[in-house]
């Protein structure tokens, strides 16, 4: 997969937050107060030498200027980076509540100002040098032209109109307002040093993120080898299934970049939920809609299709969730049903000769199973149970039938998983059998 440029080079910004992360705040906070005496519409900078002056207890000027970046990142569409003033605010002494609540009224439903537009892109940095002047400084002079700096940006008028269109957000934009605020209290702010891994594979998750700066790696890894999957960056939502199910994550995220993040605990969002019952149905309806697009993406079943009615059919399957070690399909049983792997994995089981459990295979998303008997009309040959809490959609037997009337292709897709599953089954027995047979002889 191509990088985009921004993980080919490292802007004057990304510098300045990895001397930050490194615990240079000196280097940090020449970088940015370079970047913005020289161009004032850094709202990266300003926000970076804010988040410096908070941490450095100069909160009066920082304070002051949380605010005005909580009312510009939301002129810009920006909800995480508006987010993350507002925590920034907070820690300079402001109430944070009126912050969420005004960010909430901005992007949640009902808004009149949600439109379907994108959102206005921050100006990239020029690459600026620090100056010799700002170079030599350190201390409490540096600190006083940083302020200075602030200053000058806070007397400046913003070019974007306080009423500018906002553009509608997944999740955040199907809440209304007071459930979104309540939403948006939950969640921390996390910076990430670049190269620094923020899920694992195989781990359980109990978190979700929402990128507010920076780029991060979506990363498969089989054994020493990793396949990138995905770049995500700001806006970009992952390790929601986390808090629906405890399903081990399937793939790593690597910080490609000095990166914040917002992230939410399941705790957190339980004690939400709680109270506002719309926001775990919200999420809910949110990550079937995630696992929807990629099984529409990847599986193979689907792709016997065409693109048009692939939803369609989606849609006739019903949400399962099976807790570990309980069956989808009983060996020996008539199917209930055909069901898509969306998250976790389950493991295909048979028996050998002597009647001892025999493993067949393990399955992901987007593979299928319980085609064996509903397709060749006979007991299932296997039992197929979930090894960690699993999400499959379910399309019943009665609903199978219909889909396929209507799109004899996928029979035909079906039938040949069938017969191929079928024949790998009898092969891996036999193999075993031999195997024993083998040990025995010798």
């Amino acid at each position: 997969m191509a990088l985009p440029p921004t993980l080919a080079s490292t802007s004057p910004l990304d510098r300045a937050h990895a001397a930050r992360l490194n615990g240079d705040l000196d280097g940090a906070l020449r970088l940015a107060t370079a970047l913005l005496e020289h161009d004032t519409s850094q709202l990266g900078a300003a926000a970076l030498i804010t988040t410096t002056l908070v941490a450095e207890d100069r909160g009066l000027i920082a304070g002051e200027a949380a605010l005005r970046l909580v009312d510009a990142f939301i002129r810009r569409g920006d909800l995480p980076q508006a987010l993350v003033a507002a925590r920034t605010a907070a820690r300079a002494g402001d109430d944070a509540e009126p912050l969420f609540a005004t960010i909430a009224a901005a992007f949640g439903k009902g808004s009149k100002r949600v439109a379907d537009v994108s959102a206005s892109p921050p100006p990239l940095p020029d690459d600026v040098e620090v100056p010799k002047a700002i170079a030599a400084l350190k201390g409490e002079a540096l600190f006083a032209r940083a302020e200075a700096a602030i200053e000058k940006w806070l007397a400046t008028d913003d070019p974007l109109a306080s009423d500018t269109s906002l553009p509608r957000l997944p999740l955040f934009g199907d809440l209304e307002p007071k459930p979104l605020a309540s939403l948006l209290a939950a969640f921390e702010v996390r910076d990430v040093p670049a190269d620094r891994e923020v899920v694992a594979q195989g781990d359980e998750g109990t978190e979700a993120f929402v990128v507010a700066r920076g780029m991060l790696r979506v990363i498969r890894r089989d054994g020493d080898e990793g396949l990138t999957l995905a770049i995500l960056g700001p806006g970009a939502i992952f390790g929601e299934m986390a808090l629906v199910s405890e399903a081990p994550r399937a793939a790593a995220v690597t910080a490609a970049e000095p990166a914040t993040l917002l992230v939410i605990a399941r705790d957190a969002l339980e004690k939400v939920a709680s109270k506002a019952p719309v926001v775990g149905q919200m999420l809910s309806q949110f990550c079937r809609q995630r696992m929807v697009s990629n099984l529409l993406r990847h599986s193979a079943i689907l792709r016997a299709v065409d693109v048009e009615h692939r939803e369609a059919i989606i849609g006739r399957f019903e949400t399962k969730h099976f807790e570990a070690g309980s069956a989808l399909v009983e060996e020996g049983a008539e199917g209930r049903g055909l069901y898509l792997i969306a998250s976790g994995a389950v493991e295909v089981v048979g028996k050998d000769a002597d009647g001892d459990e025999l493993r067949i295979a393990e399955l992901g998303p987007g593979d299928v199973v319980g085609e064996i008997s509903l397709v060749l009309r006979r007991p299932a040959n296997a039992t197929v149970r979930a090894l960690h809490p699993t999400v499959a959609l379910e399309l019943t037997r009665e609903e199978l039938h219909k889909v396929i009337k209507a799109h004899p292709t996928l029979l035909a897709q079906l039938y040949e998983l069938a017969t191929q599953r079928e024949e790998e089954t009898r092969s891996v027995v036999a193999q075993e059998a031999f195997d024993v047979e083998d040990v025995v002889l010798l």
